[in-house]
């Protein structure tokens, strides 16, 4: 299996987009290939799955994938300048929305073959109550809404969901939690998000008719953790399992991924079980098959393979590709 790594740069690490080889059986991994892209801190696939964008520096590239090729190489095919280093890219039905965190705006480009054309560009302004993290908004991202309408976005600086193109906003509890990543339940009502700064997890429901409404959250952290530890804690990423019955969400700091199962009706979150990592600040995380997941743990520079025990919802170590500068986001390539 191919999963695409994507990771930060520097001078002395060009190569933000990789490709690595995961075998199935084993969980043991290589880097196949590499590709000069600056910044490439999230990758999507086009709906279609013929095309890989990603962010750059400065804006997003697009790729067009050989899916006859062992490790899904990858050939450029454009680019669009933003002016500014999106943190994260979404496909859309003929279009990519992005989202800015540094600057916070977000916005949508339309999109044919891998050829982009103009962007269209959304300011956020304000601020929120947890300082400084909180000084103004802080888009962090984008997300194609269940009816495919529009998309969403996190603002972890203002404490909101913005739909657009409607604009209608959505304050979310408590505040400076930092809403930073979210995923719909197929279902199309359910919606599971994870806070940032609050090291929350929270299940919401969504309609077209009235928005995002709280159902109920959960701490992502121990009993007693206040996530001020060595690291200081930060939730990040939230998946749904192979099964769909449960979720997951990693925290950086305390280096975990934690399990939840959730009420299809109500909404209402249980905790499973809490597995520790080997390295740290597990950025983000991917199941590749329904028992091996990959975590990108981006301060130790490693990309771990786990174990998946749905039984348990436990995670153990399996294999490790050790070395790489800051990676942060994965990918996986179906076949």
């Amino acid at each position: 299996m191919t999963v695409y790594l994507g990771c930060y740069t520097d001078g002395a690490n060009a190569n933000g987009l990789k490709s690595i080889s995961l075998d199935t059986a084993s969980g043991r991994m290589s880097v196949a290939a590499e590709y000069p892209v600056p910044m490439a801190i999230y990758q999507a696939f086009s709906g279609d799955g013929k095309f890989l964008y990603s962010t750059t520096d400065k804006g997003i590239a697009s790729f067009k994938i050989d899916r006859q090729s062992a490790d899904g190489r990858l050939k450029a095919v454009d680019a669009v300048y933003l002016g500014h280093c999106p943190c994260h890219v979404a496909a859309l039905p003929g279009r990519v929305a992005y989202a800015v965190y540094l600057e916070g705006f977000t916005g949508s480009v339309p999109v044919e073959d891998g050829r982009f054309g103009e962007a269209v560009r959304h300011q956020h302004s304000g601020s929120g109550p947890n300082l400084p993290r909180q000084n103004s908004a802080h888009c962090h991202q984008a997300s194609l809404l269940p009816d495919g309408s529009g998309y969403v976005v996190c603002d972890l600086g203002l404490d909101e969901l913005v739909e657009y193109p409607s604009g209608r906003r959505t304050k979310m509890q408590p505040p400076g939690a930092g809403p930073r990543h979210l995923i719909f339940h197929p279902d199309g009502r359910l919606v599971f998000l994870v806070s940032e700064l609050g090291n929350l997890v929270s299940s919401l429901s969504w309609s077209a008719a009235d928005g995002f409404r709280i159902l109920d959250t959960l701490p992502t952290l121990p009993p007693g953790d206040t996530g001020r530890g060595p690291n200081g804690d930060l939730a990040a990423a939230v998946r749904f399992t192979p099964d769909m019955k449960h979720i997951a969400v990693s925290n950086r700091g305390e280096n975990s991924i934690v399990v939840y199962g959730f009420d299809e009706t109500t909404g209402k979150l249980s905790f499973k079980a809490r597995s520790m990592l080997e390295g740290c600040w597990p950025r983000d995380f991917i199941f590749a098959t329904p028992d091996i997941a990959l975590a990108a743990m981006e301060r130790s520079g490693t990309v771990l393979s786990l174990r998946y025990d749905a039984a348990s919802g436990k995670f153990t170590k399996l294999s490790a590709v050790e070395g790489l500068y800051r990676p942060v986001s994965l990918l996986g390539l179906a076949r």
